[in-house]
């Protein structure tokens, strides 16, 4: 799976709306970005702190023709002006005017550089040459490795096992050809690309370096994402080969222009028009799967160029350079649909979908599979009594609808025992949406308790309840579905922090598992909590005496009588946000929809999860009782989303403020803690190190080591 995070502003850009950088290079580090803009200025940034670190700008005159390069190696500014000048600077160097310059025998296409690797240049008409070669003699002749007529379009520059590799591309008329040079052992191989169709443009190009090859991806006017793999060793005969390309994936519509990138082996970004004039859309591919994994619609036009340095995509929109963070984990279909990064999550009860027998698809078959296809449908069993069900859902009333659902379960056999859930599912959902008053809220829990439905399944069932408020019915979802997107939970949590105490007392929740810990008296009050004793010590190294004065020192005492604190929300209330903190979820996903609670539902959550956190402290315990045993790493991680999703609103909220003061001392508890911790094993390692010879292997001896 792969998203879009963080959105920053790095800079303004000058020129005209759509006329974006010269070009953008890393430079250093994954926190500095090279920016070359209006053909005149170089500027050096720091990405985080969205700051300038150095700018040098040529005379009047005079431009850019080469985006500036950072040479690694040298902790160096390198850039051609007017084709054919070279400068090379330092960061300290303030005016261009007194760095070293150069005037080369040939005009300049671009030059390259990586930071495992010797800076290049390229000419136009396709010779390359180390830097270092040419500021030792820059008048040197060269050649002409392509033809007058040839431009070069695009290129790039890979390492392989230490060795540098300039991959690029010339169009000569309609033709186009791929053109690799290698310095040892000093070949230049050559291709011409087949068009893909006739009338088809490309527009954008980008590649990966794959084993004795480079995958090159190209986008086409037709909305096409085609790949071309260009071997790295020259055929025998030596003769131009002639490659041709397949296709990757398709946008949903044709472009007349568009950049493409790639992410990782199996993600791609795209930039495009939107199907809405004046519009342009970013687009994260998954192109083993061929779906989109997330979008951005920009307001206005873009110049449709898109760089990628250290996880972050460069975009330039609203005279503007706008830097997009972005997270790509392992793309597998498991990822796709589960998200779980819950390991309690109950893996043996996922169900598995017969697509073919979901969708009604037609499928090549067997003579004998034909036949006995034919005999279920003479005898009318399964399908049609599946068919009958469907039709009584829309007609029956609503006392008869249990009876009937549980009778369409009972007649079918195991194979489309899930199928004939889910659609009967799907029917009463349905009809729901279309009859406000109609609520069958038995037959929707009886078909949930056979878990064998899934949210794929059944996604209108969780978006019912949340419509009438049905706490059960959301719960027992909760529990049963792992594939539940991020936005749907937290709807879910924001209804179970809102709901008042009158709906929660008429739902029927079974309280067993907080019982324990939570007393019958109620306290949604927040300020009727009684205050801590003053010098009650508690254990797990918490002691609000010693963490006020600012000891950390761990208390190793006895287990003396204490009053815990009044939760703040009722049992039914906390059964309820247990069931969310249990649920499988991707905390990346998940953040972004974190910022839209209020902040009273914020303050509430987090209580609640103090309160729990100082239950599993007081009772010396790593779980919570219950169906699915709630851990304090759970808790833990509940808080650091809540606080980072709305740490800025908590920080300038006056009533907040306690409540983070009292959140940063279990923080300081849970560090001193795991200090302790790391003290004892260290001292166990001592211990276990010490190796001491047996006298005889006859005898043995137990040893008691007391640590305290």
């Amino acid at each position: 799976m792969a998203a879009l995070c963080e959105e920053l502003t790095l800079c303004g850009v000058q020129g005209a709306d759509g006329v974006g950088p010269q070009g953008l290079e890393a430079a250093g580090d994954g926190d500095r970005v090279l920016v070359t803009e209006a053909q005149r200025t170089v500027t050096l940034y720091k990405v985080s702190d969205q700051r300038p670190l150095g700018s040098w700008t040529v005379k009047q005159g005079q431009r850019v023709t080469c985006p500036a390069v950072y040479n690694a190696g040298t902790g160096e500014i390198v850039v051609i002006h007017d084709d054919k000048v070279l400068r090379v600077w330092k960061e300290e160097d303030v005016s261009l005017e007194k760095v070293f310059k150069t005037t080369l025998s040939a005009a300049v296409c671009r030059i390259h550089s990586l930071p495992d690797s010797e800076t290049l240049v390229l000419f136009h008409h396709g010779a390359v040459r180390y830097l270092d070669s040419l500021l030792t003699d820059p008048r040197q002749e060269i050649e002409n490795v392509i033809t007058t007529e040839e431009t070069i379009k695009w290129s790039m520059m890979f390492v392989e096992n230490g060795q540098p590799i300039i991959m690029f591309i010339s169009i000569k008329a309609s033709d186009l050809y791929i053109n690799i040079w290698r310095p040892s052992p000093g070949i230049s191989l050559r291709y011409k690309l087949q068009p893909f169709t006739k009338n088809s443009q490309t527009l954008n190009f980008t590649a990966s370096l794959k084993k004795n090859a480079v995958s090159l991806l190209i986008l086409y006017s037709t909305g096409h994402v085609c790949q071309c793999l260009v071997p790295l060793v020259q055929s025998s005969d030596g003769a131009e080969s002639l490659l041709s390309v397949s296709s990757l994936l398709q946008l949903p519509t044709p472009v007349d222009s568009g950049a493409l990138i790639l992410l990782d082996d199996t993600h791609l970004a795209t930039l495009t028009p939107s199907t809405e004039k004046q519009k342009d859309i970013l687009c994260i591919w998954n192109t083993s799967f061929q779906t989109i994994q997330d979008r951005k619609t920009f307001s206005q036009k873009t110049s449709r160029q898109l760089w990628n340095y250290d996880r972050m995509l460069f975009v330039q929109s609203r005279k503007k350079l706008h830097v997009l963070r972005y997270v790509c984990e392992p793309s597998s279909l498991a990822s796709a649909l589960g998200k779980a990064s819950n390991t309690n999550a109950d893996q043996e009860n996922v169900p598995v979908v017969s697509w073919e027998a979901l969708t009604g698809s037609k499928t090549k078959q067997s003579k004998f599979s034909k036949k006995a296809s034919r005999v279920k449908q003479d005898g009318g069993d399964g399908g049609c009594q599946l068919k009958v069900s469907l039709s009584g859902i829309q007609s029956s009333s609503e006392g008869q609808i249990s009876s009937l659902v549980r009778k369409a379960l009972f007649s079918q056999n195991l194979p489309d025992f899930q199928i004939t859930a889910g659609k009967l599912m799907e029917g009463l959902v349905e009809r729901c949406n279309k009859d406000p008053a109609f609520y069958p809220q038995n037959a929707l829990i009886d078909l949930l308790n056979t878990n064998k439905l899934s949210y794929s399944l059944c996604p209108g069932v969780m978006a019912l309840g949340l419509e009438k408020s049905d706490v059960q019915l959301l719960q027992l979802c909760l529990r049963q579905f792992i594939d539940i997107p991020e936005m749907v939970l937290c709807s879910c949590l924001k209804m179970f922090l809102s709901i008042s105490e009158d709906v929660l007392s008429g739902a029927e929740l079974n309280t067993t598992s907080v019982e324990s810990y939570i007393k019958e008296k109620e306290a949604p009050n927040l300020k009727d909590k009684p205050k801590e004793p003053a010098g009650r010590p508690m254990q797990n190294g918490f002691s609000p005496d010693s963490i006020e004065e600012g000891s950390c020192d761990v208390q190793v005492l006895k287990k003396v009588p204490h009053n815990p604190e009044a939760c703040p929300v009722s049992r039914k209330r906390a059964v309820l946000l247990n069931t969310v903190l249990t649920a499988a979820f991707s905390e990346n996903y998940l953040l972004p929809h974190l910022k839209d609670l209020t902040t009273d539902q914020v303050i509430l959550f987090l209580t609640y999860l103090q309160f729990l956190y100082r239950t599993c402290c007081q009772q010396l315990t790593m779980h919570l009782p219950g169906q699915k045993k709630l851990s304090i790493t759970e808790v833990v991680d509940w808080m650091n989303l809540l606080l980072d999703a709305n740490f800025t609103i908590l920080v300038l909220l006056p009533k907040a403020r306690p409540l983070i003061r009292s959140l940063q001392k279990c923080v300081n508890q849970q560090m001193q803690l795991f200090l302790e911790l790391n003290q004892v094993e260290g001292s166990l390692s001592e211990l276990q190190k010490l190796q001491r010879p047996c006298e005889s292997h006859e005898k043995y001896s137990i040893e008691v080591l007391e640590l305290y």
